[in-house]
């Protein structure tokens, strides 16, 4: 997660999008849309670009009334999204709605399930944190490991997590970056349903299916009420200024850019506190 912006600067990374091809695929049937992250070779991982192209995608699916539940996958079977792309400048900017279009959006009451077909790392966790259903595929895995690479989870993991499962249980994942499993992670309640291997998409269909039987007017109102009772507003806020200091503090520090060096190197990081 970086710093959020809008205007001009959107328009120019929008401008950038064009050039780049299939940074994200979507398909719609029968009132669901599926979001694939279409970069295999990557594992998934997001770039700037990517982040407001996702924005851009949840903008038209909460404004569309045909669709009415969303699927969030990855290509391929290795990951499903292995966060930010540490080729990518972490001083680029992110859209006003967030990591990944989502971290920092409110309004959008439209049910977003994530299939997590493969590795989920960083701000890939993050992204399926930010979805109201997870479905993990058997060989899938999870962990914020950004302090690894002098970095925090400032895309909603560090803020989310300990809301989700007990304080230390949270507090020992963030602070190690160590990775659970999908079984580990649905025994915590982090994953609703466990797929087979390779069935990942076809188990979030299943429920997708499910939700496409409820009123649609219902499902907004249970999803706005929910969301009200678990993230108030004003606490959301804080946090999320809070994120945006704490992103521009990182994107000049030394252990940060110390951090990704020794990734590109394969090598420990040196690390300096500053």
């Amino acid at each position: 997660m970086k710093r959020t912006v809008s205007g001009p600067h959107r328009i120019g990374l929008r401008r950038v999008q064009k050039l780049m091809a299939n940074l994200v695929r979507t398909e719609s049937a029968d009132g669901i849309l599926t979001v694939t992250l279409n970069r295999p070779e990557t594992l998934n991982s997001l770039t700037s670009e990517a982040c407001f192209e996702l924005s851009d995608i949840f903008d038209r699916y909460e404004n569309d009334d045909e669709l009415r539940v969303a699927i969030i996958t990855g290509a391929g079977d290795r990951a499903f999204c292995a966060g930010h792309d540490l080729a990518d400048d972490i001083s680029d900017p992110m859209p006003a709605t967030g990591w990944a279009g989502l971290s920092h959006r409110s309004g959008l009451n439209k049910p977003l399930i994530a299939a997590v077909n493969g590795l989920a790392l960083g701000g890939g966790w993050e992204l399926a944190m930010l979805c109201d259903v997870v479905i993990a595929d058997a060989r899938a895995s999870f962990g914020l490991p950004e302090p690894k690479v002098g970095f925090v989870a400032l895309g909603g993991g560090a803020r989310l997590l300990p809301h989700r499962v007990p304080h230390h249980i949270a507090m020992g994942l963030i602070l190690t970056g160590r990775k659970l499993s999908a079984q580990d992670a649905a025994n915590l309640g982090l994953v609703n349903e466990v797929s087979p291997p390779g069935k990942v998409l076809d188990t979030a269909k299943q429920w997708a299916e499910d939700m496409l039987t409820c009123s649609p007017l219902a499902l907004r109102m249970s999803k706005q009420l929910a969301m009200a009772s678990a993230d108030p507003e004003i606490l959301r806020e804080q946090l999320q200024t809070l994120e945006i200091k704490m992103t521009e503090e990182l994107s000049g520090s030394q252990d940060a850019k110390e951090g990704m060096a020794a990734f590109k190197e394969k090598r420990p990081p040196r690390w300096t506190g500053r």
